[in-house]
């Protein structure tokens, strides 16, 4: 059986290298510097643990279990809303909010555009829908997020008339708040789908039942798999964020 210095060291090496490969491949990020600080932990209390003596193995025993429960649980609760669906009524239809992320000059960013593509197939399927693309003009950005998430679907082939633009959002909470004051001011369906990547859709459906939105549906952007351990630990820290200041 393998020892437990070996397989602390082991995995810790495992959380380095994920973590430098994230850096390299996208940037250094909390949720990369999360896995380079769990690296650390994880190489330390393997090469300590014969040291701890009996108290401290039991202490480090229990906030292992106790913060790999918490993990699981938060994993379950992210799945699930990232499977959310609301069947809309025949004469009700739908309202597709799409999250805005970061751009580059008058281009979606690679995670912004996919969140397009999955928001363009939806509304292909579904014609009757309407959409709201939401986020203002962050720092260092020429255009509001809205602006280029418009102009990238119209020149993908979607209508203009199908398309609202909400220009002032700033954060998630901003997103779905300025959003549903949109949807009322043009009585549109409040059989909401939200467009965001898999790992975003429970911080954001707590936002959005907390704002009054009760009919939720999630369509979910394809997230490299590679990335996602990266963005689901950081959403954790997003969600207590949510929670607590409703951002």
């Amino acid at each position: 059986m393998m020892k437990r210095k070996t397989v602390m060291v082991i995995s810790g090496l495992i959380c380095f290298i994920y973590a430098c490969l994230t850096m390299v491949t996208v940037s250094l990020q909390f949720g990369n510097a999360f896995f380079l600080t769990l690296a650390v932990v994880l190489i330390g209390e393997g090469l300590i643990h014969e040291k701890l003596g009996k108290q401290g193995k039991r202490w480090m025993n229990g906030i292992w279990m106790i913060s790999g429960i918490l993990a699981l649980i938060l994993i379950g609760l992210m799945v699930s809303a990232a499977n959310m669906h609301v069947a809309a009524l025949k004469d009700q239809g739908s309202t597709v909010i799409v999250l805005g992320a970061k751009i580059n000059g008058d281009q979606p960013s690679l995670i912004l555009k996919r969140r397009l593509q999955a928001a363009l197939d939806y509304a292909n399927e579904n014609p009757d829908c309407m959409i709201i693309v939401t986020g203002g003009q962050g720092k260092g950005e020429d255009y509001a997020e809205s602006t280029v998430m418009k102009n990238w679907l119209v020149e993908n082939g979607l209508e203009m008339n199908r398309i609202l633009e909400e220009n002032q959002a700033r954060n998630t909470v901003e997103n779905l708040k300025y959003s549903l004051k949109l949807l009322r001011q043009n009585n549109l369906s409040e059989n909401v789908v939200i467009v965001t990547d898999s790992f975003h859709q429970l911080r954001a459906s707590i936002l959005a039942k907390q704002l009054g939105i009760e009919q939720i549906s999630a369509v979910n952007s394809q997230t490299p798999v590679s990335l996602i351990p990266m963005y689901t630990v950081r959403e954790w820290f997003g969600l207590v964020k949510a929670l607590a200041l409703q951002k």
